[in-house]
């Protein structure tokens, strides 16, 4: 009898659910696509990515998650759970410098700090092999490469932007070593995403897919040359498309249909129910350069206007996030860090290196469809002197002048400088300055603004 009940318990126990065992991590991030660049998020567009599309309908997406609006400084925050300008990258990178014996020389500032661990070394603790494909940008020397940054696979480029095909002076290595192809990197990237997620099918996998879809360099009035794949530039010259658009849209096209088939790999693995699949952009479209589109939003790229914090967002986790979800909270690129490690089975520390971490799990709303609320919060930004300070509707922003990277300047101009206070529920835009009729709302934001900015001495 008990050796029948002993049967019975251990088929039960063999045939848990997928929900019982840690989950497989994807990371898509894709590099300045707007707001208005997906054709979920915005039907005006005339930009299709069905791959988005598909995560949100099978998922959920935000309607206001927020990045910085820059590069290096996403990834970081991504990375640890931290703001940028207090883990080191208040904007790209330092260097790279050569020294006389020949290895990259860290750069005194922008760079992460030492002790400030990166979400990769914490997923492998956890028992995950890890990879990178695509983008680094969070550092060249030594010390701050993604194989030494817990990454034990990494297929890409260590900087912050690189053309979309090779040529003698690219910089793309497969672990620290050159790698020569000839594929458009765009298919380079999303094939060994593909072969990493195949390789480690039976073990829980973090694999972060970085393109560098949609950065520059691309077709400008300056520039008459194409960085988009040929037959997706015909399919957008079809469809009525003119140029530069065109490059943009294929180029940016061409990466969500790769993210289609990452989908249907995971698919075909009978993997999709025990995969947290994340697609996002890593700040707002560049306006000013390439014909980006925000949609309703203001500003763009490098700025703290909505146009350049506020990106296109899905998950997907069938089973465990309801299809279909849409979220209003206020979401940060920080949170994802938190994120992952509760689904990972890691408790979330409260610090990082000397750093309070300052993300949130985001896993307790996801499972709500979006329904359960965030903790109430204020929500700060500075990218050398654009910045904007939000809480609920709330949200104060200016350009106070590049401070490069001198905080006690930097906070000395805030204090001068005077806001716009705009409530983002009545006015998307960002047109109507309302600090004359809320002076305690304003007085508010920008007094836990300058603090929190003030504070970025200490660790720089």
């Amino acid at each position: 009898m008990r050796l029948a009940i002993s049967l019975i318990l251990s088929a039960f126990c063999l045939h848990q659910p997928a929900a019982f065992s840690k989950p497989n991590i994807v990371l898509v991030l894709t590099d300045d696509q707007g707001y208005g660049d997906a054709s979920f998020n915005w039907p005006d567009t005339d930009l299709k990515t069905p791959a988005m599309d598909r995560v949100a309908a099978n998922g959920i997406h935000f309607t206001q998650f927020r990045v910085n609006p820059l590069c290096a400084p996403t990834r970081s925050s991504i990375m640890t759970g931290t703001y940028s300008i207090y883990n080191g990258m208040w904007r790209g990178p330092g260097g790279p410098r050569t020294g006389e014996d020949g290895k990259i020389i860290k750069p005194p500032t922008r760079v992460v700090h030492d002790d400030v661990r990166m979400l990769p070394e914490f997923l492998k603790k956890a028992g995950y092999t890890t990879g990178l494909f695509g983008k680094w940008h969070l550092g060249y020397d030594e010390d701050n490469l993604p194989n030494t940054r817990g990454f034990d696979e990494f297929v890409g480029f260590p900087g912050g932007a690189h053309p979309y095909t090779w040529t003698k002076n690219s910089k793309i290595e497969h672990n620290g070593k050159p790698l020569k192809t000839d594929k458009h990197f765009t298919d380079l990237f999303a094939d060994e995403a593909i072969r990493f997620i195949k390789e480690q099918k039976d073990q829980p996998f973090f694999c972060y897919l970085a393109f560098n879809a949609v950065h520059g360099p691309l077709r400008t009035e300056k520039r008459p040359s194409d960085s988009a794949r040929p037959d997706w530039l015909e399919r957008y010259k079809e469809a009525g498309v003119a140029q530069p658009r065109r490059d943009y849209n294929a180029v940016m096209s061409h990466a969500d249909d790769r993210v289609g088939d990452v989908l249907d790999t995971l698919d075909k693995l009978g993997l999709t129910e025990s995969t947290l699949f994340i697609y996002l952009s890593d700040n707002g479209g560049i306006t000013h350069t390439y014909p980006s589109n925000n949609g309703p939003l203001r500003g763009g790229k490098g700025e703290g206007w909505e146009g350049g914090l506020r990106v296109p967002a899905v998950m997907q986790w069938p089973g465990t996030i309801p299809a279909g979800s849409v979220s209003k909270a206020n979401g940060v690129h920080f949170d994802l860090f938190s994120t992952l490690l509760e689904i990972s089975g890691t408790d979330i520390p409260d610090t990082n290196g000397k750093l309070k971490v300052d993300g949130i799990s985001l896993f307790d709303h996801l499972k709500s469809g979006g329904k359960t609320t965030l903790p109430d919060r204020y929500l700060f930004w500075d990218l050398w002197g654009n910045q904007a300070a939000i809480h609920g509707p709330w949200k104060i922003v200016a350009d106070t002048g590049n401070h490069n990277g001198n905080f006690d300047k930097a906070a000395a101009s805030a204090q001068a400088a005077d806001y716009m206070l705009v409530n983002l529920d009545n006015d998307l835009g960002e047109t109507t300055d309302l600090k004359a009729k809320h002076p305690a709302i304003y007085s508010d934001l920008k007094e836990r603004f300058i603090s929190w900015l003030s504070k970025a001495s200490e660790y720089n």
